[in-house]
């Protein structure tokens, strides 16, 4: 138990880090939807509020990642319930945009990788992450860092999109 909370504290920073980030990306994106106000009711209005969705949950996710490390005396079994509910989450989503996304038949292969695969590789990592951390590998802690980066890619991609696109 003293390895696993010594591990979980080693990486509070880092985490803490990401969680400001997160937030301050989040606040910027609504910035951005304020700005472009009109666009929200323009002539593709659900695409480009299934694009605001998609990116606030995608910061949103990296926030409720980071906010469950740092909390204090976490357990082994805490944690990986906690990751477990937020990977299941994740790939419910995921399965609903796909689906949404599969309707349009002009896609082209940056949106699947895009659109399905960075997102799937979010959600099937932190179960990956949350199932590791149960059976005592520590060092699937590891393996978040690339879900935070597909998620946040992801994120920062559609809310450029959704900043300049019109």
């Amino acid at each position: 138990m003293e390895i696993f909370q010594a591990s979980i504290q080693s990486w509070q920073v880092f985490y803490a880090t990401v969680a400001a980030v997160s937030a301050t990306l989040t606040g910027l994106l609504f910035v951005s939807l304020s700005l472009n106000r009109d666009r929200l009711k323009g002539q593709n209005p659900h695409t480009i509020i299934g694009r605001a969705r998609q990116t606030f949950g995608d910061f949103l996710y990296v926030l409720m990642i980071s906010l469950v490390f740092i909390v204090p005396h976490q357990l082994p079994i805490s944690l990986s319930i906690a990751l477990l509910v937020l990977g299941l989450s994740r790939g419910f989503a995921f399965f609903r945009q796909t689906a949404i996304s599969l309707k349009d038949k002009s896609i082209s292969l940056l949106i699947l990788v895009k659109e399905i695969g960075l997102p799937f590789t979010a959600s099937l990592g932190l179960i990956i992450v949350a199932i590791a951390i149960n059976f005592g590998v520590l060092n699937a802690i590891y393996g978040l860092v690339a879900v935070i980066a597909a998620l946040l890619v992801t994120a920062c991609w559609n809310a450029w999109l959704l900043l300049i696109e019109e």
